[in-house]
């Protein structure tokens, strides 16, 4: 029996070794395999034919499992499994469009949400703390909400996504909140006029802010979106005409906004985006 067993070992570590030559990456998997038909094939030579074996050939089919090469594959394809390494793929968050309605749109953004949790957030925020990271979400939803509460989904989003492309700028704060209130302190000259109008902060429109507080806890997420401002970095109502405008690239209009980016180039004027 125990010559039987050594056959199959010895069969099994050369089609390892075979599968496993110039394809480093398989040899791993090809172990952990090799180390279960070990065992497997060792649980067999005791219970072969539904017999039992003598007490000679059960302890040495036991021992093939307590060998040191066998006990740490193992040891290691537990450590893989219990740490999440060997679990289903990560899904991929599902995207918001420029096409889909204000509905889809949300619809969307919670079912994302939902799949994502508090575990895939975009990499420039995986490193903050819960406390910063509920701020920063704040500060996105007051920006998204004092700004474009009374625009569609993608009026808002807009908004959401100059903050984001400021925060990814060497020339603004590193921060959402940072972005949002830069200059507050100052009678005129801060960001966001909202910030230093002397009026109440406090959002009082239960649907609009329940939408702008899971749309910036949706821009967070390690999730690629349909942008729909080109990387602005600045924009104003459409019934204004602000001196800085000149000097800057029209990128889009969506809503009731127009949209900017630093740039010297003049291209020809976007097709607006018709925000619903």
């Amino acid at each position: 029996m125990l010559n039987r067993l050594d056959t199959v070992l010895t069969q099994i570590r050369h089609r390892c070794r075979s599968l496993t030559e110039g394809r480093e990456w398989t040899r791993k998997t090809a172990i952990i395999a090799a180390a279960g038909a070990i065992v497997l094939a060792g649980s067999t030579a005791v219970t072969f034919l539904g017999g039992e074996a003598d007490p000679s050939q059960q302890q040495a089919a036991l021992s093939i499992s307590e060998t040191p090469d066998v006990k740490a594959v193992t040891a290691k394809a537990r450590a893989r499994v219990a740490g999440g390494r060997l679990s289903a793929p990560v899904i991929t968050l599902p995207a918001v469009t420029r096409s889909m309605s204000d509905d889809t749109f949300y619809a969307v953004v919670e079912n994302a949400i939902d799949i994502a949790g508090e575990d895939r957030l975009a990499k420039r925020f995986s490193k903050l703390s819960e406390e910063q990271i509920a701020r920063e979400r704040q500060c996105l939803a007051e920006a998204i909400y004092f700004e474009a509460r009374s625009e569609g989904a993608k009026g808002k989003l807009a908004v959401a996504e100059v903050v984001l492309t400021r925060v990814a700028d060497k020339r603004y704060p590193r921060t959402i909140c940072g972005v949002v209130y830069q200059g507050a302190h100052l009678a005129t000259g801060c960001q966001f006029s909202w910030t230093c109008d002397g009026l109440s902060d406090i959002p009082r429109e239960k649907a609009a802010w329940d939408r702008s507080r899971a749309l910036a806890a949706y821009v967070m997420l390690d999730v690629k979106w349909e942008e729909v401002t080109g990387k602005a970095t600045h924009y104003h109502a459409d019934y204004v005409a602000p001196y800085w405008a000149p000097t800057l690239e029209e990128t889009a209009t969506v809503g009731k906004h127009v949209f900017y980016r630093w740039g010297n180039r003049k291209p020809a004027k976007p097709a607006p985006l018709q925000d619903s």
